[in-house]
């Protein structure tokens, strides 16, 4: 498909009424489309199924609309919330084509660390897409980032092929309480936060920091320094083998120990304990008052949108506690509350884009290195925030890069991204179009749950032509991915 680049932009431009000079380069065109600001002429969406899809999964298909509005969005609810009943073969079958993520630890030690990362992005990606337990993964994303390890930082690698599987994965929607542990024990939490360097009379405090701080408790609850150079002792000794047969396995070793009483929390920690320490210290951060409520708050942030009701967080944070650190309980009172039927819409973050683009196009995407760019560029390397925070949450770390997705949207329409192709002359075909009005009108529905606001299209309309030739035609898919009103969800 012969669709240039200047022609793209000049007909994105005119969905803001931007003006293109003939010479232009895209980088000169960055900020017409707006972007940073929501759309006020959003189309007409197909109400709460559309609402509750486009939060739930990636981006939500037309056979997954139907099926939500068959069976009542709260019965699809319980069914994502019961993902091992979902069929999923499809999925399944394509992630085959991979093997290291599947590998023991002693296998995986002898694989290139670059083709580890590699299956590992790309099996991730290849689950955004295409699997049909979209909140699942939804879950798994957020505690990826919750738990958050730098892909990148030496000897991490090809640990957290082995943490993504046996941490994030198997508990992302059951308890806390095996998750935290699970991520105690992870080799790759382990060396990503130095705790291999975290030895009786020379402590680092770097895991123990970023254990109360950020995946437990939160800054503000009140515990001082003396509590984190406290829970760095209990740390103390945990490592990880960096040789031999066992290279890459969790290993307590008693002379790096600090074995000495250890008060946490107002809470003694007896002397002598030794590896015992690390479960006292797993029971203290489960029983302190602020954990329920800093989880509830940060589900709720990427749930819901920036600012949580305070009451709805106290209420998810009584169903968490309540419920033994359940995670489910403390996620349906968040989806079944009125907060969340009119949480406002939130600005994608860049695997929410490009999966959901590419799942509702029903395109073919190998997860290779072309499309894994091209979410770098946009600022989401997967598994590659260098700090252990996560990727940010709030809409503005992101509304800011929109010429990747200018290019992102170009590139899609004309198959340029080596990996990823869509069938163009078959979307047309299924959109029953003869002329440009019905093509453009058939792809708000199927993109944003309802048609182009009447100014924007005829504005697109004007730019791409009446014809329905393969390059006009890409060329007013491009536009409408690259508009605000597919920016936003």
């Amino acid at each position: 498909m012969a669709l240039s680049r200047r022609r793209f932009l000049a007909g994105a431009g005119a969905l803001v009424g931007g003006s293109m000079l003939a010479g232009c380069g895209p980088e000169a065109l960055a900020g017409l489309l707006g972007g940073t600001q929501m759309p006020a002429d959003w189309p007409v969406v197909a109400g709460p199924i559309r609402h509750v899809l486009n939060r739930l999964s990636f981006g939500p298909q037309s056979d997954e609309l139907a099926h939500a509005a068959a069976i009542g969005i709260d019965a699809w609810i319980e069914e994502q919330l019961a993902p091992e009943l979902i069929d999923d073969r499809g999925c399944e079958l394509r992630l085959q084509q991979f093997d290291t993520p599947y590998l023991d630890i002693s296998l995986v030690n002898e694989i290139r660390p670059e083709n580890l990362h590699a299956d590992l992005r790309a099996a991730t990606l290849i689950r955004a897409i295409y699997s049909r337990r979209q909140f699942y993964e939804i879950m798994v994303d957020f505690w990826s980032d919750h738990f958050s390890i730098f892909l990148e930082k030496e000897r991490v690698g090809e640990l957290k092929v082995i943490d993504d599987r046996e941490v994030i994965r198997p508990y992302a929607l059951g308890n806390f309480a095996d998750l935290l542990w699970a991520s105690m024990c992870s080799p790759a939490m382990l060396v990503s936060l130095d705790n291999q360097q975290n030895r009786a009379g020379k402590p680092n405090e770097n895991y123990a920091r970023e254990l109360l701080e950020l995946h437990t408790l939160g800054v503000d609850a009140g515990y001082s320094q003396d509590d984190v150079q406290a829970v760095a002792r209990c740390l103390t000794g945990w490592t990880v083998d960096q040789d031999g047969l066992f290279r890459g396995t969790q290993r307590f070793e008693p002379a790096d120990h600090d074995d000495g009483p250890k008060h946490i929390f107002g809470r003694i920690i007896p002397g002598g304990g030794g590896a015992r320490d690390v479960e006292q210290l797993h029971a203290l951060l489960l029983e302190h008052p602020a954990l329920p409520e800093f989880l509830a708050r940060k589900l709720a942030r990427r749930l819901l949108g920036q600012d949580p009701a305070p009451q709805l967080v106290a209420r998810a944070a009584a169903a968490f506690s309540a419920g033994g650190l359940e995670i489910k309980p403390l996620l349906r009172v968040l989806l079944e509350s009125p907060e969340f039927a009119a949480a406002p819409r939130r600005f994608k973050r860049p695997l929410h884009l490009v999966a959901g683009a590419l799942r509702q196009l029903g395109a073919e995407c190998d997860g290779g290195p072309a499309i894994q760019a091209t979410l770098a560029a946009m600022g989401q390397p997967l598994f590659g925030w260098s700090t252990p925070d996560g990727f940010p949450e709030h809409d503005a770390a992101w509304s800011n890069n929109l010429l990747p997705r200018w290019r992102f949207a170009l590139e899609l329409a004309r198959n340029g991204i080596k990996g990823v192709q869509i069938d163009l002359e078959a979307l047309v075909a299924a959109a029953d179009a003869t002329e440009m009005e019905r093509w453009i009108g058939q792809l708000g529905k199927l993109l944003l749950g309802g048609p182009l606001p009447v100014p924007a299209a005829a504005q697109l309309i004007a730019a791409c032509g009446r014809s329905l030739d393969p390059e006009p035609a890409g060329l007013a898919l491009a536009g409408l991915l690259s508009a605000p009103h597919y920016q936003w969800r």
